[in-house]
């Protein structure tokens, strides 16, 4: 099953991260309970014309945002992964969000 972009946009800017363009880049960095960037925590993809994540981005990805394995990711994206849990997930792990 192949993951869209925009569904990641979607998924991402609706639990903690904000949007940020530059060049030829989207970056997501994560804001803590306070709205304030947690530097630790964020990722990017490229503008580029494929609508589709491939599997080597989401390999990245998923270490970006401190997942422990890929499919948490995914889950992420298809919304099964809460917001809440990933906060959860992140302080668990050290992060001060």
């Amino acid at each position: 099953m192949s993951l869209k972009k925009r569904d990641f946009s979607k998924a991402a800017t609706s639990k903690g991260y904000i949007e940020v363009r530059a060049g030829n880049h989207v970056f997501y960095r994560f804001t803590d309970s306070e709205g304030k960037i947690c530097d630790r925590v964020h990722t990017r993809m490229s503008h580029g014309s494929a609508k589709d994540l491939s599997n080597d981005l989401l390999a990245k990805m998923y270490k970006q945002m401190k997942f422990d394995k890929k499919t948490d990711l995914e889950e992420y994206i298809k919304c099964t992964f809460t917001e809440e849990k990933y906060r959860n997930h992140l302080r668990n792990k050290g992060y001060e969000v």
